[in-house]
């Protein structure tokens, strides 16, 4: 079950303090990474670890250079046989 919730309210810059029952049970502290997951009009908050940050960037990477053209060609497979 979960446990109440906590409330905080937006600045005139729209900035919040994220209270400190979520910074204490998600171990926020200092300098962290949160990912914020928007579905609907609910929101949910997940601290994220330098793995996962590091995993993101090199799939986002990866798949910034390649291109449909890749899939079309001979496989890397079929290149090596000959």
């Amino acid at each position: 079950m979960s446990k109440p919730s906590a409330t905080s309210k937006a600045s005139k810059k729209n900035q919040t303090t994220i209270p400190a029952r979520v910074r204490r049970a998600l171990g926020i502290a200092k300098g962290d990474t949160l990912l914020w997951v928007i579905d609907g009009n609910e929101v949910s908050l997940r601290k994220i670890s330098k793995v996962d940050i590091n995993w993101s960037k090199t799939s986002e990477m990866s798949l910034l250079e390649w291109t449909p053209e890749d899939d079309e060609g001979e496989s890397y497979v079929e290149a090596k046989a000959r």
